[in-house]
Formats: C-alpha cells, sequence, structure tokens
C-alpha cells in the first residue's frame, strides 16, 4: 500500500531512539501497515491492545522487557491502539527513563486512534520525551494515486483504503463500514474509554448527523430528533468525543470576536466521505455532500496543525462555506457551488464583517484541481495566483 507518507515515519525511521515516536490517526486508515512495512521484522516487536477486554500493564513491561533481550543495535518495540492500557503511560515513562539511565534505549512508536486519551498520557507523563506524527484519512490524490480512484468514486467510498477492494459490492462496503469501523469507533474507542452516561443518545447523535454533511444544525434542533432524555450540553461533549475519534467535526462560525465564535451553530463535517448516511451517497456530487467533500479535504490537510483552523460565516441569509484563519486571521474563503455557480456573496460584504482575505469558488469544473493539492500551502499558491 503505497500511501504516502507522513514525512517523519520516513525521515526519522531509522533514527528514533531519542524520543518515543507517536502515531496519531482514525481506525483503518492504514496506521499499522504503514508502520509494519518499515521495519525490520527480525528485531521489531509488534502488540496490539485492541480487544474487547483491554490488557493490563503488565502487558507493556513483558514486551518491552522482550525488545531489551534482542541482541540487534537497531530493535523495535510498537505498540498499537496503546491507549485501551490502563496506566499506559505511567509505565512507558518508567520503562524509557529506566533505559536512558542505562544507555539502552532502543526505537519505541506507539500508535493510538483517539485523540483525548493519547494527548493526555502525553501531556501528563511524556512531556518532553515523544514526538507526535498524524496520520490523517486518506486524500483524493492518494486514492487516485493508489488505487486509481475516480473523483465520483471518492466522493462516494470515501479514504478507507480497504473499501476500494470491495469498490463492485455496495452491500458488503457498508457492512465493512458500520461493523469494522464505525462500531468498533463507538464502542471499543469512545465509550469503553470514557465517562459516558447516555450512550444511546451519542450513537443517536452520530447517525443523526451521518445525514448532515455540511450542514447547519443547532444541538437544540438536533436534540429534538433523538430519542431519550438529555440536553444541549451533554451533545455538545459527546460532539467534541466524536470529534477526538475522527468521525465527526463541528466546525465553528468566523467572528472577530471568541465569545460568539464559540457559541455559535455547529457546521457538521464528515471528515471522510465513506461515514457518511448511505441512503444519501447517491447525491455525491450534488449540494451538502459535494460541499461535505471540500471540507474534509481542507479538515484531513490541517490534521494535527497548531496555525490553521476550518470555520465557516453566515449572517442572515448570506453564508460563505469556509473560512480558513491562520492564528485567528482569515487567509482565504471557500464558496462551494456543486452546479450553477451564482448568488455569491460580495467582497465588500465581507469586508464588513472583518474577512479580508481573498474569496475562491470550487465548482465541478476546478474541484479536482483543488482535491490534488496536498498542502493548505499548495492550495494558497493555486488558488491566490489563479
Amino acid at each position: 500500500m503505497d500511501r504516502i507518507l507522513p514525512k517523519s515515519l520516513n525521515k526519522h525511521w531509522q533514527n528514533t531512539m531519542e524520543l518515543i515516536q507517536i502515531i496519531l490517526g482514525p481506525r483503518q486508515v492504514g496506521k499499522t501497515t504503514a508502520i509494519t512495512t518499515l521495519m525490520d521484522k527480525n528485531h521489531t516487536v509488534y502488540v496490539s491492545a485492541d480487544s474487547p477486554t483491554p490488557p493490563s500493564s503488565d502487558f507493556i513491561v513483558d514486551h518491552w522487557q522482550k525488545v531489551r533481550s534482542l541482541s540487534s543495535p537497531q530493535k523495535t518495540l510498537i505498540l498499537d491502539e496503546v491507549q485501551k492500557i490502563p496506566g499506559w503511560s505511567e509505565v512507558i515513562k518508567k520503562m524509557w527513563d529506566e533505559d536512558k539511565i542505562n544507555n539502552t534505549t532502543f526505537n519505541v512508536w506507539l500508535l493510538g486512534s483517539s485523540s483525548l486519551l493519547i494527548e493526555k498520557g502525553l501531556a501528563e507523563s511524556l512531556t518532553g520525551r515523544f514526538e507526535l506524527n498524524h496520520f490523517p484519512h486518506w486524500t483524493f490524490a492518494e486514492c487516485q494515486k493508489v488505487f486509481g480512484a475516480s473523483l465520483y468514486e471518492f466522493a462516494t467510498i470515501g479514504g478507507y483504503p480497504k473499501l476500494y477492494d470491495m469498490r463492485d459490492d455496495p452491500e458488503r462496503l457498508n457492512n465493512y463500514v458500520q461493523h469494522s469501523i464505525i462500531e468498533p469507533t463507538l464502542g471499543r474507542d469512545i465509550l469503553s474509554l470514557h465517562a459516558v452516561d447516555k450512550p444511546a443518545l451519542l450513537r443517536q447523535l452520530f447517525w443523526y448527523v451521518s445525514r448532515l454533511p455540511a450542514q447547519i444544525v443547532s444541538y437544540e434542533k438536533i436534540l429534538g430528533h433523538l430519542q431519550g432524555r438529555g440536553n444541549s450540553a451533554t451533545l455538545v461533549h459527546y460532539a467534541e468525543l466524536l470529534r477526538l475519534a475522527f468521525i465527526i467535526v463541528p466546525l465553528s462560525k468566523f467572528s472577530q470576536k471568541a465569545h460568539r465564535t464559540k457559541r455559535s451553530l455547529p457546521k457538521w463535517i464528515i471528515p471522510n466521505q465513506a461515514l457518511i448516511d448511505p441512503s444519501i451517497k447517491q447525491e455525491a456530487l450534488r449540494d451538502f455532500v459535494f460541499e461535505n467533500l471540500v471540507g474534509a479535504h481542507f479538515l484531513n490537510l490541517l490534521f494535527g496543525s497548531t496555525d490553521y483552523e476550518l470555520t465557516y460565516w453566515r449572517e442572515d441569509n448570506d453564508e460563505v462555506d469556509f473560512i480558513l484563519t491562520k492564528n485567528n486571521e482569515p487567509v482565504l474563503a471557500i464558496e462551494v457551488k456543486s452546479g450553477r455557480v451564482r448568488g455569491v456573496v460580495s467582497m465588500d460584504l465581507l469586508k464588513r464583517n472583518g474577512i479580508c482575505c481573498p474569496l475562491v469558488v470550487i465548482s465541478q469544473k476546478n474541484i479536482e484541481q483543488f482535491l490534488l493539492a496536498t498542502s493548505i500551502e499548495e492550495i494558497l499558491a493555486c488558488f491566490l495566483e489563479s
């Protein structure tokens, strides 16, 4: 699987003993495949904690000792879904520091699919001891290169590599998404690892939002369509858990006033087209599903970024689909048109609302040019010069 790998994976693979390497990203995007293709199998111990019953911390100690006993100077330990192990970061800190003192460190790679638990462990115990590598959903450029995906295929199949083996069997494909991606994410990665008082409400939130790609819908309105008791604050918390599991992203409205941004209505983006409810994906190149395709591409290019943020803007009946900001300043406004290009907001109106940046329109005429960009810098160079 010849994915365009994060640069740090190739650049630092042979020289990582000074820092613990963390690979963070969604389920089923190829983290394990990528790392196991790089390793020397004769001098590497790979183990996964991804089981219905998480192992104890002895799981780490036992395999760490096994790697210590290897004779190779380039020996490596890979722990997959490490966040499932209670107290994982404290145990790894202890083992790592022991090896540092004894000058016997080796390559340690930790893979995880829960941003909240990984980053919490890093902050609490492993400060100064790790390097973080982000591994997002596959982009159109990658799927076209590796699988020969057409734009329509990517818009409907999405960016999980395994799905392209099932491209001619929609029923099998949808079953795989349901049982091998969505259910493990909701059940193992969220419900079994986080405090969720109303599991049914969290599941309902995901399934309801999966039918709302790129739509602006309030928590109050969503709550009115869900069964069971709850409140908006509960849904906000559950939406954050879904975001940290990389399957739903609620965008905030752009405003120069921070308090208005935090209280804004969310615009729901599904970061992988495969996660959109199958009943609406036949509209893949029209309306909201098409707009979601653009928003998801931005989010995947921004994965792990601390400088850029994707927002939207709306006042009354005027709306701009996406506002890309850098350090809270707008750098690009994007309007998405699946059909005829009309009704674009005027630049004067944007400037009056503090959006002083170029406005570009993405339609079916230039969507492939946009989706083939492999970085935000490439998008800015492409559209600001055109």
